[in-house]
């Protein structure tokens, strides 16, 4: 019976990446672990109050809204309208954009600090990307990404579910995201920022190692 319960979680979080994806990211958000991965994230950054910062691919906002309980100024965007509709529904006085992250509708140096989860290993023009968010920085400003390791491997993931919780949506999400969603190197993500400009960049794991931030200055 377990392993049916596991199996259908597995195959209801697969319908709703395929079919419902607006439903399915709601959903994960509202995860414990992971808004704590998300939250300890953006900690970690060690952004100043009031700075101003932009969050590319926000989904459905709840990252966006922790920024503005923290005492920053956010922006969300997102490249899915469902997604920035149902944003602008749970947060009213928090400013979502629907745009994409090879042309930002921003001005260069606009923000004091751009920071972007599970969305980078997604693009396929990585170069344009990174240039778009460095655009957008002001110089002086940080610029911080999370995305999935490629070097986490197959034999962790079960000491990683257990560590997070009994939740079999739970489960069938890390399991999905670590099996399905594409994932970057190091050395990958080190090369963009360095070709970016950026310095003074550093580099954290979470998850037991299954995801990775990188971090850098724009100079």
């Amino acid at each position: 019976m377990a392993w049916l319960r596991k199996q259908y979680y597995y195959l209801r979080v697969l319908f709703l990446a395929v079919f419902r994806t607006t439903e399915l990211f709601d959903k994960i958000n509202q995860l414990n672990w992971y808004q704590n991965l998300l939250r300890q994230w953006v900690n970690d950054q060690h952004f100043t109050v009031r700075s101003k910062l932009i969050e590319i691919g926000c989904a459905t906002g709840a990252l966006t809204a922790y920024l503005s309980t923290r005492g920053y100024i956010p922006t969300g965007v997102d490249y899915s309208s469902k997604m920035i509709s149902l944003a602008k529904i749970k947060n009213h006085h928090i400013n979502f954009i629907e745009a994409d992250i090879h042309d930002l509708p921003f001005d260069s140096n606009s923000f004091d600090g751009v920071i972007s989860a599970s969305l980078l290993n997604l693009i396929d023009d990585k170069t344009h990307a990174m240039t778009e968010l460095s655009r957008i920085c002001k110089k002086g400003g940080r610029i911080a990404i999370l995305v999935p390791l490629s070097e986490f491997e197959d034999s962790a993931l079960p000491e990683l579910q257990h560590a997070i919780g009994n939740s079999n949506f739970s489960f069938a999400v890390l399991k999905i995201w670590h099996k399905l969603a594409p994932k970057m190197t190091t050395s990958d993500i080190t090369t963009l920022f360095t070709q970016s400009g950026l310095i003074n960049i550093s580099i954290t794991t979470y998850l037991q190692g299954m995801v990775i931030s990188i971090s850098g200055i724009k100079s």
